[in-house]
């Protein structure tokens, strides 16, 4: 902070500069959700692709609700229009978020040491 400057002002300078920098804005999760290592057997994984007409939509979200519908989770799609959550055992949604308006919502079981794969077409 220079002599001229507010209280504050320099801290609001910081920030717009992070934001023309491109600094992440949402939910703050990675995009397609966290990478899964060889090592990462014993763990309930939902993943998948969401497509709009054999394309991944150029944004949007998957989130991850649990058998009474409460939010649980939630990740932007990846760049191919993919996600991943880790999820305890038991019954659960993933629902996609698309531009304009767009929602589906599916119906998975997850379970210890497996993958559930979705392919999600809005």
């Amino acid at each position: 902070m220079n002599a001229a400057q507010a209280p504050g002002q320099a801290g609001q300078e910081a920030a717009g500069a992070q934001q023309a920098a491109g600094a992440q804005q949402g939910c703050g999760a990675p995009a397609g959700g966290i990478a899964v290592s060889a090592g990462a057997s014993g763990e309930a994984i939902i993943e998948g692709h969401v497509t709009r007409g054999g394309t991944p939509p150029a944004a949007g979200y998957a989130r991850l609700l649990n058998d009474d519908g409460e939010f649980v989770a939630e990740v932007p799609l990846g760049d191919d229009g993919g996600f991943r959550f880790f999820a305890a055992p038991g019954s659960w949604t993933v629902r996609v978020l698309a531009p304009g308006g767009v929602t589906a919502d599916t119906a998975v079981t997850a379970d210890y040491g497996q993958r559930t794969a979705l392919e999600v077409s809005i």
